[in-house]
């Protein structure tokens, strides 16, 4: 197996996860996981403390009526996790994350859609999908050209690809140690003043209406 295989390989754990169907993975680096919920429209004051599990059970339960992500600060980065919904791969949402910072979001769903998003500085970069990343498009779109170089693009499976990518980029390898502890879980009430400009290859509802009512319509 040559290098950069095994440089995939090691996030093959991701298949066997509560999470290998789909999810939307968001690293910010910012080392302050309340300003992060913030910036996806999100009341850190309104967040309760679970494992990465109830969290998922939480967020699969009440997916039809309710956004929620999960935030855990790991070194100077937090990662953000979103198991239905998905708002960190929208561009507007990764705009507003990266205002000051840097984000990058790796998302993937069950009809095998998937996206790889860069954002800098309160722009979206590059965003392509993992089938087929010589379609970008961003501020940027070669900007990581010669990051993700050498990665076996069209030969590895696309989630643990992106994770290797991720982990060029941000230095941060997604082990399962990151999902262990407890994250911040919070309900996604609003992205007030944010427009949604859409992403490659991704399916959902993306430019959905906000569910109206009692936004923390979740598990007391």
């Amino acid at each position: 197996m040559g290098s950069a295989s095994a440089e995939v390989s090691r996030y093959g754990w991701i298949i066997r996860s509560p999470i290998r169907d789909a999810a939307c993975l968001t690293l910010v680096r910012e080392a302050d996981a309340c300003l992060v919920a913030r910036s996806f429209g999100a009341d850190p004051g309104e967040g309760r403390n679970w494992s990465f599990e109830e969290f998922c059970e939480e967020a699969f339960a009440c997916a039809d009526r309710q956004s929620l992500i999960g935030l855990r600060a790991v070194g100077a980065w937090t990662l953000v996790a979103e198991e239905s919904r998905f708002e960190g791969v929208r561009h507007d949402v990764l705009e507003n994350a990266s205002a000051a910072t840097e984000a990058v979001s790796i998302y993937w769903d069950l009809d095998r859609a998937t996206t790889f998003s860069h954002a800098v500085h309160g722009e979206v970069r590059t965003s392509f999908e993992a089938a087929l990343p010589e379609y970008r498009i961003g501020t940027r779109p070669d900007d990581l050209e010669l990051v993700r170089a050498g990665l076996p693009w069209h030969e590895s499976e696309d989630v643990p690809l992106m994770f290797a990518l991720a982990a060029r980029v941000t230095g941060c390898e997604l082990m399962p140690h990151w999902f262990a502890g407890q994250f911040l879980t919070c309900p996604v009430n609003s992205c007030e003043g944010l427009t949604t400009t859409g992403y490659p290859g991704a399916t959902g509802d993306a430019g959905r209406a906000r569910p109206s009512g009692d936004p923390r319509g979740w598990r007391a």
